[in-house]
């Protein structure tokens, strides 16, 4: 198992910080080879409104939003320093092991850190998705499930994995973030005697 820094190591700040967006190419005919392309894309005939500026953009919030874990690649025609791993190609990993084998690999050994820390006994499951960019090597976001062994419900993961040829850095391993209730309706159905503010227009 490679090192794993886990929560409260005092890191160099490019090892914890979102690493900012770049927009590599924007016309096909600037691409130097097909290796360059990412799996997901969004087709060339939907929606040629949309300009590089605005996609850069979209792709920033998505990435400041999510950390780099949960970017939608079918709204990019442009190809920026994020992709998509592609678990069906073996691009990332070395022979005999598959990439999927790969990123379950680190996924399994990120969690083994995340249970050491919080004293808990989660197994993993499958992953769902991954995403990379380079930084000093591979820097991986994957997307995770996991439960633990005393019941079936599955939680979804998050971990960061920065690999320097084939030797793992694990930087983070946490469970993802759920969505916060924002609607009245919605927290009326988590308990509709509680107590809420109304916009009644007052001061």
């Amino acid at each position: 198992m490679g090192d794993y820094v886990g929560v409260g190591t005092d890191l160099p700040d490019w090892r914890n910080i979102v690493i900012p967006v770049e927009l590599r190419y924007k016309d096909d005919g600037d691409v130097p080879g097909e290796h360059y392309y990412p799996h997901i894309r969004r087709p060339k005939d939907e929606d040629s409104t949309i300009s590089a500026e605005d996609e850069y953009l979209l792709m920033k919030k998505q990435v400041q939003d999510s950390k780099g874990f949960d970017i939608d690649f079918t709204k990019f025609r442009c190809i920026f320093n994020y992709k998509p791993v592609n678990l069906d190609d073996n691009q990332y990993a070395l022979e005999p092991e598959t990439t999927r084998e790969f990123m379950a690999r680190l996924s399994m050994e990120s969690l083994e850190g995340f249970n050491e820390i919080n004293s808990t006994n989660y197994v993993f499951v499958k992953v769902i998705k991954a995403n990379f960019h380079f930084s000093a090597g591979i820097m991986f976001y994957i997307t995770f499930q996991g439960k633990l062994l005393s019941d079936y419900v599955l939680k979804q993961f998050q971990t960061k994995v920065i690999c320097y040829c084939a030797e793992p850095d694990f930087i983070s391993c946490e469970l993802k973030p759920e969505k916060r209730v924002h609607s009245i309706e919605a927290a009326d159905k988590e308990d509709p005697k509680k107590p809420r503010l109304t916009d009644t227009g007052a001061i």
